[in-house]
């Protein structure tokens, strides 16, 4: 598979700023995603994977009244559904704004390009909010000044 302008582009720019800050660049997997690390302690959930941690977090956002739903993406009998790279919750602030939550297992997990993509067209794009969460703890850490 070759690697697009795009591709390379990112990747020399992640070797330079590792260099810059002397430090190891992060390693990418063959198929584009990247590695994703909590930003707050959180529990890794080994047996449930992430699909615990969706349901931790939308029980979380259901307890505090936020409206959202699950959202899944995949191919049944031949056909596809849903909106590819997006998150795995999608929902709507008290103020109006919407959201959506990319679950990932406690201790990380990779974020694929497409979901990187779709990250990068709503944070430019829109007023709308994405984050990357592993567990309860981080999502209270986002949504403490929003709520």
């Amino acid at each position: 598979m070759t690697k697009s302008k795009k591709d390379k582009l990112a990747e020399a720019h992640m070797l330079y700023t590792a260099a810059k800050q002397g430090c190891k660049p992060k390693s990418r997997a063959k198929d584009g995603s990247i590695p994703t690390r909590a930003i707050v302690p959180c529990p890794d959930l080994p047996e449930e994977g992430e699909n615990g941690v969706k349901d931790l977090c939308y029980k979380w956002l259901k307890a505090r009244r936020i409206f959202c739903n699950k959202h899944a993406c995949g191919r049944k009998g031949g056909v596809l559904y849903g909106i590819k790279g997006s998150g795995d919750i999608h929902g709507y602030l008290p103020d109006g704004r919407g959201f959506e939550i990319e679950c990932k297992r406690g201790k990380g997990g990779h974020q694929r390009s497409g979901q990187r993509d779709r990250m990068a067209l709503i944070h430019n794009t829109t007023a709308a909010l994405y984050f990357v969460v592993r567990g309860e703890n981080e999502l209270a850490h986002y949504f403490k000044d929003l709520l």
